[in-house]
């Protein structure tokens, strides 16, 4: 039962797991940031990609 504590105390104080953890969360927020920000700018893009087209159709 001693190493168990022992074990449980010393898994606790790592700081690898957390480290791990704030990693994978500031990749998350840059994920959902890069969604909203294509999101958001999606119909301005659609709009250029369309009059460049019709441009170089016209010439």
């Amino acid at each position: 039962m001693k190493y168990i504590n022992k074990l449980m105390v010393r898994i606790r104080e790592s700081k690898q797991g957390q480290t791990m953890t704030e990693y994978v969360l500031i990749v998350a927020a840059i994920a959902v940031a890069g969604y909203i920000a294509y999101e958001g700018l999606e119909g301005g893009i659609n709009t250029i990609i369309t009059n460049v087209t019709n441009t170089l159709k016209a010439a």
